[in-house]
């Protein structure tokens, strides 16, 4: 057995300090998004993190589905109609506030990042990622501020475009959304309320078949255990050897 020479540990070093930034630097990434997410700037997500040159770029979360670069930016705009809403709701609730302040008064969401599992490929071009994401929002509801909990799971395609890493596939997949005052097994027993815009206003919301997740339900196979729950990443050396978190995909 021979030993390595000076030349293969220093570019076995050079792997392992690329893979490691390239890992913060996805990390910053999936950061950016949900600081963005929760100050309600959808547009500038997709100006700044997402890809730009996969036909197949896609944002899917509980009811909503958006693919291709053209259907984020309409995924944005509804974002932007929501947060109109929002803030002709608010100045109804408290008129006091000036008519002029036209920003998100009353407004905050908040999704943590947390057990990051990033498996960037061999050839150092893709990456994979599963987060698990406990948050909070507060929502109007029939005319009145509701706290609500909004518990997720992540997992995400990223692929380096011009040397920066972007988002490709996102999927943001709810394990139970709750109001701060009841269980979510309570709310789990009650009559649910389809979630997303209504049909026609944003971007598509296909039946998706299988299902990749379902939410806490106390009759059903839940999260990851849902029978398609897309798995965390294996290592791997190129995209075209592994699974895709994209549409139509398991």
């Amino acid at each position: 057995m021979t030993k390595d020479t000076l030349t293969q540990k220093v570019a076995r070093l050079e792997k392992m300090a690329q893979r490691t930034q390239d890992i913060q630097e996805i990390q910053n990434v999936m950061s950016r998004h949900c600081f963005l997410d929760g100050s309600n700037q959808t547009r500038r997500q997709v100006d700044e993190i997402w890809s730009h040159n996969e036909p197949d770029v896609c944002s899917a979360h509980s009811q909503i589905r958006a693919v291709g670069l053209e259907s984020l930016y309409q995924l944005a705009d509804m974002h932007d109609k929501f947060a109109q809403d929002h803030v002709e709701q608010i100045h109804q609730l408290f008129p006091d506030i000036p008519k002029d302040n036209r920003d998100l008064v009353g407004w905050m969401k908040m999704h943590a990042l947390c057990t990051p599992y990033i498996v960037v490929a061999g050839d150092g071009q893709t990456a994979k990622g599963t987060w698990e994401s406990p948050g909070f929002a507060t929502m109007l509801v029939n005319g009145k501020l509701q706290a609500v909990w909004m518990w997720e799971r992540f997992a995400a395609d990223f692929i380096k475009e011009n040397g920066l890493w972007k988002l490709w596939h996102f999927n943001a997949m709810s394990q139970f959304n709750t109001p701060y005052e009841k269980s979510w097994v309570t709310s789990a027993m009650e009559p649910q309320k389809p979630m997303g815009p209504p049909p026609g206003t944003g971007p598509e919301q296909p039946a998706r078949s299988p299902v990749r997740n379902e939410p806490y339900n106390p009759r059903k196979l839940c999260g990851p255990l849902t029978p398609h729950f897309p798995p965390q990443p294996e290592p791997y050396e190129t995209f075209s050897e592994t699974f895709s978190y994209g549409p139509g995909e398991n």
